[in-house]
């Protein structure tokens, strides 16, 4: 019998989506992966539903399309918000799919009913309820509102009662080859105009490119780096953009996220132009601390108030740059000895002096390994504090964390993602002690999965940036220490390859290893404690 779980997978299959992540309940997940098995949409397991919502992110951001989230009634809707907040503040448009009790259950048991329109609303773009009379118009609301503007989450409950019921024929939503055409912003537009004329009126521009460029596809990535090279300004990637221009590039001068040590540069300036850069890639003390005049294009309105821009052109990005590149003049007065003195500042992070392993040295090592067009995946802390500053990432898209909500415990389910959806691609996840202990049990799915991710993981044994701040403040160490636990001993329990080294030379041979392996790797990098300070 056909149902509405099939018209909610024959949107899905319409949209392009190829995978559901989840954790599926006894209700509505039931129907829908079998309805989305017979599409060719394939159901993947994962340990924990704030993975299964954090590995759907990724999947967004890498294809340009929905990604999918399944949970079941209650504690599984509960347990996906930390992934699913994840991937509203990283702007990834998914759908978030909760089973619910049919309305005669849901009015009359108080086992397990929550509401999942008032838990999620906060960190979404919308929550919709399935009806037997709307199913399909209401799939491709969420999935429109979720890719639309800034890109985000959306909530789609799906009440067992509904997906049961037999759908007439006319409710399935065939394709009737609609295109939506926006507006483009051509030559004669005024404010590329006057965006262009600020830029001809500056000695020094600088630019900042931010994480809607990636959001808005390959097409607005390729007019980016187009624009950059005939502007011939120093180039900063916000950390959800960077790589946007390959950072070997002569142009980019790495990342910014607001730190005191990016003025050496900054200040030089006498304009900053943002593109499609969000104020939510701003660090603390979340001020924008910058007197020069902004030009700020984007594809939305700035409605923050933190930025003031002298210009403001919202239009499509691909096309406002295209139309931008080839009217804009040469930023010919920048030095280019400023530009690599301050580069090489930035590097000597990469070689650092003291005892033992160096996280910044483990960083290098990585990088050196990493095939070019290779995917990094990291977990907040204070590894991820200097991978964001040094880590040289040679394409977009090539480095995947959790800027905007800055948790940890998206590394490792980021990594498997990225290897599913680019499965020829290297990819290697960063991740301290901390994180890996919270989503260990990815593991497994890594391994079931068949992704021969390489999991690096920081052991200082410590919360370390806690630590810090307890050394800083003249207190005693408390709550931030780990026991000596052999994480490697438990990477081979769930069936990957591992090893345990406290030198560059044994992190160096095990990654030529790891990566040439072909298998699922982890590296237990025992670092040196005191080597953030």
């Amino acid at each position: 019998m056909t149902t509405y779980a099939d018209v909610v997978a024959a949107v899905l299959a319409e949209a392009g989506v190829e995978y559901i992540f989840g954790v599926p309940g006894s209700l509505s997940s039931v129907e829908l992966i079998e309805a989305a098995r017979k599409r060719d949409i394939r159901y993947v397991l994962c340990s924990n539903e704030s993975s299964a919502a954090v590995m759907a992110g990724v999947y967004a951001i890498m294809r340009n399309r929905p990604g999918v989230v399944s949970t079941g009634v209650g504690p599984g809707a509960v347990a996906a918000v930390h992934g699913v907040a994840s991937c509203h503040l990283e702007r990834a448009p998914i759908l978030v799919l909760t089973d619910r009790y049919g309305d005669t259950e849901f009015r009359r048991l108080p086992r397990q009913r929550l509401d999942h329109d008032q838990l999620y609303k906060p960190i979404t773009k919308g929550t919709f309820k399935l009806a037997t009379d709307s199913a399909a118009v209401t799939m491709q609301r969420a999935i429109d509102l979720a890719m639309s503007g800034r890109p985000g989450p959306v909530h789609v409950d799906l009440p067992y009662d509904v997906m049961l019921a037999e759908p007439p024929e006319s409710d399935f939503a065939a394709s009737n080859g609609s295109r939506r055409y926006v507006a483009s912003a051509g030559l004669d537009h005024p404010g590329l105009r006057a965006a262009a004329e600020a830029i001809d009126a500056a000695q020094r521009p600088a630019v900042i490119v931010g994480l809607q460029v990636n959001r808005a596809g390959s097409g607005a990535e390729k007019a980016f780096v187009e624009f950059a090279e005939k502007l011939g300004a120093p180039v900063f990637g916000a950390v959800s953009a960077k790589g946007t221009l390959p950072e070997q590039h002569p142009l980019s001068v790495g990342t910014f996220r607001g730190a005191p040590a990016e003025r050496a540069l900054l200040d030089q300036s006498d304009l900053i132009v943002l593109v499609g850069y969000d104020v939510v890639e701003l660090f603390a003390p979340g001020v924008w601390n910058y007197p020069q005049p902004v030009v700020m294009l984007d594809e939305v309105p700035h409605l923050d108030g933190m930025i003031r821009p002298q210009i403001e052109v919202v239009a499509g990005l691909e096309d406002s740059l295209k139309a931008l590149t080839q009217i804009v003049p040469a930023a010919s007065k920048w030095n280019k000895e400023d530009i690599e003195a301050y580069k090489q500042q930035r590097a000597r992070a990469l070689h650092p002096k003291g005892e033992g392993l160096m996280p910044g040295a483990v960083i290098r090592l990585a990088r050196e390994r990493l095939e070019d067009n290779g995917i990094m995946t990291v977990d907040a802390g204070s590894h991820k504090v200097l991978a964001t500053d040094i880590w040289e990432t040679r394409r977009p898209r090539g480095y995947l964390s959790s800027s905007g909500l800055g948790t940890m415990a998206v590394a490792l389910p980021a990594a498997i993602a990225a290897k599913i959806v680019e499965p020829e691609t290297q990819v290697v996840c960063l991740t301290g002690d901390g994180g890996f202990l919270m989503r260990a049990g990815d593991l497994e799915t890594a391994v079931r999965e068949g992704t021969p991710i390489v999991v690096v993981v920081f052991n200082d044994r410590y919360l370390n940036l806690i630590k810090i701040q307890q050394d800083r403040r003249g207190f005693q160490r408390e709550g931030t220490a780990f026991a000596d636990i052999d994480l490697s001993a438990v990477a081979r329990g769930f069936g990957f390859e591992a090893l345990r080294v406290d030198s560059e030379a044994a992190l160096d041979t095990a990654l030529e290893q790891a990566f040439a392996s072909g298998r699922p790797w982890l590296i237990e990098a025992m670092i040196n404690p005191e080597g953030y300070v």
